[in-house]
């Protein structure tokens, strides 16, 4: 994360990684939790499904800033070479 006017939203994005990273920490310590002091079966069906969507959720945030980076570059790659085409000597019909 250096010096491009994309710094920024990089910071913000990890910013937010670390702070839903956090929130999914607190909450699956507080189902283990719920699910060892119970005197139940233990996991519920519905805290399996809280931590598979927190988890799911993170994997999201990352995949989507991930692939909107290397679609950034992408496209700036694609980009150049369209302005290094439109630049030739024959004339547009």
């Amino acid at each position: 994360m250096g010096s491009s006017p994309d710094s920024g939203k990089d910071w913000v994005a990890v910013i937010l990684a670390i702070g839903i990273a956090s929130a999914i920490n607190c909450v699956t310590f507080a189902v283990l939790y719920d699910a060892i002091a119970s005197e139940g079966p233990g996991l519920s069906d519905n805290a399996t499904q809280i931590l598979t969507t927190a988890f799911s959720g993170i994997v999201g945030v990352l995949g989507g800033f991930i692939g909107y980076r290397a679609g950034q570059i992408n496209g700036k790659r694609g980009h150049e070479t369209e302005e290094t085409e439109d630049e030739s000597d024959e004339p547009d019909r």
